[in-house]
């Protein structure tokens, strides 16, 4: 080599020492190693480049040119000539100075090889041969498996972003999350305020996840919405990324915000349900001695001429019709249904309402505006009860005003809302609003903020029941900074009103006849005998449901009112009795009864349909409710 002396023991050979070692370390690599001095002359190969190169492993020795082996390649289709070419031209950069060449992939005998030339020390060139069959199989399977995973990832519904950690650059996003939430550099944008994001990287951080954190997004369209975040930290390509998954909770928080609406709506209605029985039974132990004093006193107004007499019977009959209107206020409250359902203007009950306020004894201080378009659709309802809730509401808000001092204007709209086919009441103020603290409870019963004496707490929760009986809803809009705003929504009907037939006319004959009275209650007995008597009736009294039966059966009567509640045999088992001993006489039957609250009470009342009349009761009702049952059985074939 190179004219140098041999200074190698004899007994080492051209082979042996050193030289055995470098061999044996060059057959012992993986990648086939071919050495050519700097006359591109080739000095050794080891085992593995001859088992690579079959073609050409006949003609592989120490002293093969570079030349020569690269045509033998070509000529025996070892290499296709492309190849060899850039082989060469690799050679060439190497000779002019470039220590290292780009390497070349070729396909050999079914297999891939990487081809590599670097220069050695000496000037002469190394030529490097590995096999990366295996490589490039298992890098076709990742692109496959890329490439599965990318098309799973394009037509996943799921809004799934890879971003860096550091600087949130998103470095890939299915096409749900563009949707989503747009097409942002950053997922920065992606957060509505710095805040939540670094609440956000910090609940990630310590165990490289997160899971269901709430946020508030930001929509491709810049709209916020409430969403769900989770998130994983995984290692790829040399780097942390940050993958995560948002979820648009929207729905679910109005869906809700719907049932804790039902669950407030429903606990409203068991609070109505248990207050409607023990007001039935208030109301039914105030309706007899009340339709004493109230009977009484109206017809000791009509006997009396004394200015003082008169003055007295006045205050009576006031206190007393008080307590009347306070305990059919709380039978109103407690009714489970309303009385009568047809379609109805509430534009038209809007108007009458506010006139009957603008008439009455206070009157409305406040300015009331309204915006009632002409045209809208009907409610069914009950237009009484509906211009109650009217009232009550617009009352209330002119009180608040009027108590404290601030504001001065009602403004009361109604509206068509097409998407829940429902006609929408709106009455709001400019006064004091309602504080947070009270806003969940202003529908309570028996609930009121307004001095002893001055409320009696029942007005919203009449409202309440009276709107929930319609199947409405009646709620408080959220504060908005000033005054109050209180919404009613009731659904709308395509029904047309039919005829209204007075079925209460009043009639005067000749012979009045005779009229059955049976109460336990002496003293509401006497006074519907008075009063009846006094209107030219005839009138026996039954002290008990035996003692009437036993006059029904023995006489015929042209009217027989009886009590519902009495002890031993009641009204519901008279009627009964009567109805298979005397079915013609049943039929004029009616009721005087403090009890149309219960169940069993409304049951048997509907189940009947015969007339009846709420305790306490006045004259001009009494005769009312006498004269039409006389009307409806001359009127029988």
């Amino acid at each position: 080599m190179g004219g140098l002396p041999d200074t190698r023991p004899p007994h080492q050979g051209p082979h042996g020492g050193e030289a055995d070692v470098l061999a044996d370390l060059m057959d012992a690599l993986s990648e086939g190693l071919a050495v050519f001095d700097e006359n591109a002359t080739l000095l050794r190969f080891n085992a593995a480049f001859r088992k690579m190169n079959p073609v050409i492993a006949d003609i592989l020795s120490e002293g093969l040119s570079w030349d020569i082996l690269l045509r033998e390649w070509v000529v025996r289709q070892g290499l296709p000539a492309e190849t060899v070419e850039r082989l060469s031209f690799m050679e060439a950069r190497l000779a002019e100075g470039d220590w290292m060449v780009t390497p070349l992939e070729v396909e050999q005998g079914g297999s891939a090889y990487e081809l590599t030339l670097r220069q050695t020390a000496a000037g002469g060139l190394v030529l490097v041969q590995t096999d990366i069959t295996e490589r490039r199989l298992m890098e076709e399977n990742e692109r496959a498996a890329d490439q599965l995973v990318r098309k799973v990832l394009e037509s996943c519904p799921a809004n799934i972003i890879m971003s860096r950690v550091g600087d949130g650059e998103i470095i890939y996003r299915t096409p749900a999350a563009t949707e989503l939430l747009g097409t942002a550099r950053q997922t920065h944008a992606h957060f509505a305020s710095r805040d939540e994001r670094a609440d956000f990287i910090t609940a990630l951080l310590p165990e490289g996840r997160v899971d269901d954190m709430a946020i508030t997004g930001i929509r491709a369209d810049g709209a916020r919405f409430p969403s769900m975040v989770s998130a994983r930290l995984i290692h790829y390509r040399g780097e942390d990324v940050l993958v995560s998954t948002t979820v648009d909770i929207s729905k679910e928080v109005e869906l809700r915000r719907r049932l804790a609406d039902q669950r407030e709506q429903i606990f409203q209605a068991e609070k109505m349900s248990a207050l409607g029985e023990l007001l039935a039974g208030v109301a039914h132990e105030l309706n007899n001695p009340l339709s004493v004093v109230v009977g009484h006193a109206l017809m000791l107004r009509d006997e009396t001429t004394d200015p003082e007499t008169l003055r007295r019977v006045e205050k009576i009959s006031e206190a007393a019709e008080r307590c009347t209107k306070i305990v059919k206020s709380f039978l109103a409250m407690a009714r489970q249904q309303p009385a009568r359902l047809v379609p109805i203007d509430l534009a038209e009950t809007a108007e009458l309402a506010l006139d009957a306020l603008a008439h009455s004894a206070e009157g409305i201080r406040a300015e009331v505006l309204t915006d009632m378009p002409i045209g809208l659709p009907k409610v069914r309802g009950d237009a009484h009860q509906l211009a109650q809730v009217i009232i009550n509401l617009v009352t209330n808000a002119d009180q608040a005003i009027r108590e404290s001092g601030s504001g001065g204007r009602i403004e009361l709209s109604l509206r068509h809302d097409a998407g829940a086919d429902a006609m929408v009441l709106t009455v709001a103020d400019d006064g004091p609003g309602i504080p947070d603290k009270l806003r969940n409870r202003i529908f309570d019963p028996l609930f009121t903020t307004k001095p002893v004496g001055s409320g009696t707490g029942i007005g919203l929760a009449l409202c309440h029941r009276i709107v929930t009986a319609h199947a409405g809803r009646i709620r408080v809009a959220p504060d908005r900074g000033a005054g109050a705003t209180l919404i009613v929504e009731l659904p709308t009907t395509q029904d047309q009103v039919s005829g209204i037939v007075d079925t209460a006319r009043l009639v005067t004959r000749e012979t009045r006849g005779r009229i059955l009275v049976i109460d336990d209650e002496a003293d509401v007995s006497d006074l519907i005998r008075e009063i009846l008597a006094r209107d030219g009736f005839e009138v026996e009294v039954a002290n008990s449901g035996e003692s009437g039966l036993e006059r029904a059966e023995a006489s015929d009567f042209a009217v027989i009112l009886s009590d519902l509640n009495m002890p031993g045999l009641d009204g519901r088992g008279f009627y009964e009795r009567l109805l298979r001993s005397r079915p013609a006489l049943a039929r004029r039957v009616g009721f005087v009864t403090g009890d149309t609250m219960s169940p069993q009470a409304r049951g048997f009342l509907d189940g009947v349909n015969r007339p009846f009349l709420e305790k306490p009761i006045s004259p001009a009702e009494l005769r009312k409710l006498v004269h039409s049952m006389l009307q409806e059985d001359a009127e029988k074939p």
